[in-house]
């Protein structure tokens, strides 16, 4: 695709799209006339010195950036954030990762955060893992990057390092609370869950198709979820530092709700195809890996579902693998960034030797 780049003061969309468009000027996606100044497109990230947009496939991708203050040769780290969440929730780590030298890139995965809700795309970690890849080639322009991940984040990063074909350009990976899948439909698949499990999951999955897919139900229930006072109690228990739950949080998570379009993508991808879980690829995985993990986390538990195979099974058999156990909850580098950040700047000062120890992982079973 053309590439096609603006900071968050320009005014147009991607060329595909015709001419430019005032903030003020409306455009259509689909049934939905959606008014610009009312996205979180143009609205600068938090804790980034630089806001864009990037034209992707023809959607309008937001992401940030802070580069180092002096010349530096030390990988770039893009950053993935998690379901419902933006590169909002990195804004402590964009000036502790370039003052340590690192060009800091974050991105809005398609559908999520400030980037387009594109009804016609078919969501999914392939889909994630192809927009990072061409972000890489398009934007960020390096051949050593590292990947941050939170969540879907982390799986996205998993699945961008098992490419065979691509994945040499990724020198580590940084995963906090990693998911197993793109939603939790992982759980009719995978070798973790019970036959039991399997069977009760497979009906309670079932009824959610049905009311998802019923429109008139489905927006009530996505109102009421998206208004500002359950959202801050929701992240009120998913966070345990509960200072953190600021306004500017809330509004990074409730402004691009707000898009007539974010249902239907919601929908798409609560009931859609949850992606291969990450011990089914971890094999193919040869970057030095650190682990990152809220040991409060309630939505990827630490010992609890695949957070014994990440905390456990793999630090104890993945060669160059490494865990850091925070006082967290499932957003660790917003909820406790100090911490996260001292045990991030302390892996990342000795990755040149880890990456320099080839990693022959074996499959986990």
């Amino acid at each position: 695709p053309a590439l096609g780049l603006r900071t968050h003061m320009s005014q147009h969309c991607c060329s595909s799209r015709g001419p430019p468009l005032s903030l003020r000027e409306s455009r259509r996606r689909g049934d939905a006339t959606i008014t610009m100044a009312e996205t979180m497109l143009e609205t600068p990230c938090l804790g980034a010195a630089q806001t864009s947009t990037w034209c992707w496939n023809g959607y309008d991708i937001r992401f940030s950036q802070t580069q180092p203050t002096s010349s530096s040769s030390k990988p770039a780290v893009v950053m993935i954030h998690g379901f419902g969440s933006s590169c909002d929730t990195w804004r402590n780590q964009y000036d502790a990762l370039a003052e340590a030298g690192h060009p800091v890139y974050g991105i809005d995965l398609l559908g999520l955060g400030g980037s387009e809700k594109a009804v016609d795309a078919d969501y999914s970690i392939t889909l994630w893992k192809n927009q990072i890849f061409d972000f890489i080639q398009q934007v960020v322009k390096s051949e050593d990057v590292i990947l941050f991940g939170n969540s879907i984040g982390s799986l996205v990063s998993v699945n961008c390092a098992a490419d065979a074909e691509k994945k040499d350009i990724i020198s580590g990976l940084v995963l906090m609370n990693c998911a197993a899948g793109m939603n939790s439909k992982f759980v009719l698949y995978d070798k973790r869950t019970s036959p039991v499990g399997k069977a009760i999951s497979a009906v309670v999955f079932g009824i959610l198709e049905v009311v998802l897919n019923t429109k008139p139900i489905a927006q009530y229930f996505f109102n009421n979820l998206r208004g500002a006072g359950n959202i801050e109690s929701v992240l009120q228990n998913v966070y345990v530092n509960k200072a953190a739950v600021d306004a500017d949080l809330v509004q990074s998570i409730c402004k691009p709700a707000e898009d007539p379009a974010a249902l239907d993508v919601f929908v798409k991808i609560v009931i859609g195809d949850p992606g291969v879980t990450p011990d089914t690829i971890m094999d193919q995985v040869t970057a030095p890996m650190l682990l990152v993990w809220g040991d409060q986390d309630i939505v990827t538990p630490l010992k609890v579902g695949y957070g014994p195979y990440f905390t456990e099974e793999l630090v104890e058999t993945r060669p160059n693998t490494e865990l850091v156990v925070v006082n967290g909850g499932h957003c660790p580098h917003d909820d406790c960034p100090a911490d996260v950040n001292a045990g991030v700047l302390e892996w990342l000062a000795r990755l040149p030797v880890l990456d320099s120890q080839p990693v022959q992982a074996a499959k986990l079973e």
